[in-house]
């Protein structure tokens, strides 16, 4: 007997710390309803709240969704979904018959009659045309159109005979004959009024499927029709049947008038009722066949891995024969889910397809009429995972804590998921946020990903008493204030908008704002509506609103409370782990380090990803280790090489020296002075600390009033030396800086300027100049030195490494 009772066998382990992921990317047309759910991130949590075997019950499953990802991880997994397309595609792929039922199917397809020929044949003429240069037949794959043109302008096409072996897309202007054959597409809109018709009789329907089919051309249309019907004959009601309509998804979208020729299409959307019309200056035309046979194809090769041979039995249960029918979907879950987990639709690139798809596939155009477009983004995200999260509960047992995955997080998607939840009787209990979790996005699409976990014991929303305005403000104030201390950095709006939500949380105030939805105000945009004046007053709390990475930002507005730098803090981890551990895997290693910075401390997947290549190797096996001159023995006896260096090199200048006193006491360095120079008081030479300038490794002196101070680092720990260190000594005209750094700093000193501007404002403006180990050691090694060979060696890319340079400065 399977004991679900986790609490009995042992204690759950909260995740408080981000988790190193990856998402796969999926074939057509699957790739419409996002990417594959991260089985990382499901075994982590199934691992912390379900024991072996468990169960999961996402509520918004579709293909490749945390049910998926559950199922991986040996859980039971109920998959279900508020829009009944997306479950039904996952239905489709997991119970599909074998590949050569499948691809015989699709044979049956391809020679079924059309009127008097095969489907494949008539639809390859719908497309057909010449080649205007060498007059041989060709098929189409797009026709491009103008907006409110009548006819098309351009036809993309290849050509076997002059297109280098049918290799080469060709472009050209259509001709009369391809005009005359898009006239005689379905001359008296038979096939159109045939597909209008599936959407249903009443008047209702039938509005919205004249919307829907007045997104394709005639040709378009008449092809889906001619598809759809000869799907409807094949193996009626049977596995392979619902195969083939799954393939046709693709088809449908892209065969759209909102294929863009430029740019990215939208999803489709829909308002009372009615398909929108896209604004775009140019459409594609698809071949609908061409796309159906390619989408077709990719499917089978997805799903080829996981299907048994013909009879045989795999590691799901018989399925079956192609004719047999799709299983129903399974409502109830008599056991109580151990686990909610789900993506967050935030990825959905679909959105009102999900209804034609519906409509069009099995008959369910109710809720095509009930979805209405003018609800942002962030509203639907709130409607459909409140939603979705009260039925949850409803099958969990209690005690069952929820999990969502938010990709493209932002603050407004972020906090409609966790007032979601709270609305649905959930307690928010921790989001996990890092700004660049998702490598490689689109440019028009957020790169960021968030957990939002809840526990159950959630307070009664009609029991919550209504919170006064200005504590809820003083409360985000606080998390905010809260987060700039902890990371030592500015914090941008989204993580200022993480930080506010789990303040009010901790307060107890979150189920306040969920009373605005009974006052008929979303309480999503009462949220924001504080938040955005909590911290436009954000001077009542020591906050200061500054430009950072070309967004807003916060931090204190008096500098001095916060914690060392999150940038030097990684750093300075990665270096210890990697000092402690050896042979390691990327991920094994990016857990490591989000172990150690918990909650509002995740740091950035690049920074750390640049500070493990700023100090690691790896060998074929892409596992890393410590490079061998970073052991801390080897740099610390590169530190002393160099200053010693530099005290000689200072002395051949015509400088008096003074060595820092962590470095007299060595013998060696102790003869490098004269007795004058050790007696010599540091404040009498150069303003300042004399504590502080005695930290500094080497000082040159009294040439022409002259001051040169050198600071030598072996890490990219920026933040000391420039701020706390280099602004306690005073500027003079005859005062320079230099900072001394390995080559293998030199990008990630690079990414910390880009990602701290305040500290690269504070290095321009104190002029400290930069100067690599190896230039400089070159410098000190000639025969013949003079002041005049500094310029050539400053700099993270100094002029010396390059071809040629041109003096600039004279000393």
């Amino acid at each position: 007997m399977i004991d679900h009772g986790l609490s009995d066998t042992r204690t759950r382990e909260h995740r408080d710390a981000f988790l190193p992921f990856e998402t796969g990317p999926l074939p057509r047309p699957l790739h419409r309803f996002g990417s594959t759910f991260p089985r990382a991130i499901a075994e982590a949590y199934c691992n912390s709240y379900t024991p072996r075997r468990g169960i999961v019950l996402d509520p918004f499953a579709r293909p490749a969704s945390a049910a998926d990802a559950a199922h991986a991880a040996d859980r039971r997994a109920v998959a279900r979904h508020v829009s009944l397309f997306g479950e039904w595609a996952r239905r489709v792929l997991a119970h599909a018959p074998a590949e050569s039922e499948l691809r015989a199917s699709f044979t049956a397809l391809r020679e079924r009659a059309a009127g008097d020929a095969p489907l494949e044949l008539v639809m390859r003429q719908l497309y057909g045309s010449t080649c205007p240069t060498c007059r041989a037949p060709v098929v189409v794959e797009a026709f491009i159109w103008e907006r409110d043109a009548p006819v098309p302008g351009k036809k993309a096409y290849r050509c076997a005979v002059c297109g280098r072996a049918a290799r080469t897309l060709l472009i050209e202007p259509v001709e009369d004959q391809d005009l005359g054959r898009a006239h005689e597409v379905d001359t008296d809109g038979g096939l159109r009024a045939r597909l209008v018709k599936r959407f249903g009789e009443d008047e209702a329907a039938r509005g919205f499927g004249e919307s829907v089919v007045a997104l394709y051309t005639p040709r378009n249309a008449a092809a889906l029709e001619l598809l759809l019907e000869a799907i409807d004959a094949t193996l009626p009601g049977g596995r392979a049947q619902a195969f083939l309509r799954l393939a046709l998804l693709e088809p449908l979208v892209a065969g759209s008038r909102l294929n863009a020729v430029a740019g990215v299409s939208g999803p489709l959307r829909i308002e009372k009722g009615r398909a929108r019309r896209g604004t775009a200056a140019q459409h594609r035309e698809i071949n609908v066949w061409l796309e159906f046979e390619r989408s077709f194809r990719e499917l089978v090769q997805h799903i080829a891995p996981t299907l048994p041979p013909d009879g045989g039995i795999g590691r799901r249960p018989a399925l079956g024969r192609a004719s047999a029918p799709l299983p129903d979907i399974e409502m109830l879950v008599p056991e109580g889910a151990d686990l909610v987990l789900f993506e967050a639709p935030t990825a959905d690139l679909l959105g009102g397809w999900h209804a034609v798809a519906a409509a069009l596939f099995f008959g369910a155009t109710e809720a095509a009429l009930r979805t209405d477009a003018r609800a942002s983004l962030r509203d639907r995200v709130l409607h459909l995972v409140r939603t979705a999260l009260l039925e949850a509960r409803r099958s969990s047992r209690p005690g069952a804590p929820a999990v969502a995955y938010v990709p493209h997080a932002e603050a407004g998607t972020i906090a409609a998921v966790a007032l979601a939840g709270v609305a649905a009787g959930y307690r928010l209990r921790r989001i996990l946020y890092q700004r660049d979790a998702l490598a490689g996005v689109g440019r028009d699409r957020s790169s960021a990903a968030a957990f939002v976990e809840f526990a159950p014991q959630g307070v009664l929303v009609a029991e919550q008493p209504h919170a006064d305005a200005t504590k809820i403000e003083e409360t985000i104030r606080a998390g905010v204030r809260g987060a700039i201390v902890s990371r030592g950095e500015p914090v941008d709006t989204d993580r200022a908008a993480v930080a506010a939500l789990e303040a009010l949380s901790d307060a107890k105030l979150l189920p306040a704002l969920t009373l605005a939805r009974g006052g008929g105000v979303s309480e999503l945009e009462l949220f924001l509506d504080h938040f955005r004046s909590a911290l436009a007053d954000g001077s009542r709390s020591g906050i200061q609103k500054v430009q950072h990475h070309a967004q807003d930002a916060y931090v204190l507005a008096i500098p001095g409370g916060e914690n060392v730098p999150l940038d030097d803090r990684v750093e300075w981890n990665v270096f210890s782990l990697l000092s402690t551990l050896s042979d390691i895997d990327t991920r094994s290693l990016l857990r490591r380090v989000y172990a150690l910075f918990r909650g509002v401390e995740t740091p950035d997947r690049e920074l750390v990803l640049r500070c493990i290549a700023s100090y690691g190797v790896q060998d074929e096996a892409g596992r890393w280790r410590l490079r061998a001159a970073d052991q801390l023995a080897a740099r610390q006896e590169e530190h002393a090489a160099i200053a010693a260096d530099l005290a000689h090199l200072g002395r051949r200048l015509g400088f008096k020296i003074w060595i820092g006193r962590h470095l007299q006491r060595r013998p060696a360095f102790a003869e490098l002075m004269t007795d004058v120079e050790r007696r010599v008081h540091l404040p009498l030479l150069i303003r300042g600390p004399g504590d502080v300038l005695a930290d500094l490794d080497v000082i040159w002196y009294e040439r022409g009033r002259m001051v040169f101070l050198w600071k030598i680092e072996w890490t990219a720990r920026l933040h000391q030396v420039l701020v706390d260190l280099g602004e306690a000594i005073p500027d003079t005209e005859r005062v320079f800086r230099f900072l001394v750094v390995p080559e293998e700093r030199r990008d990630l000193i690079r990414l910390k300027f880009q990602r701290a501007p305040t500290l690269a404002g504070v290095a321009q403006q104190r002029a400290w100049r930069l100067v690599k180990y190896a230039p400089l050691r070159a410098l000190a090694l000639q025969d013949q030195v003079d002041l005049n060979g500094l310029e050539p060696i400053i700099g993270l890319e100094p002029p010396v490494e390059q071809g040629g340079h041109q003096m600039v400065f004279n000393w």
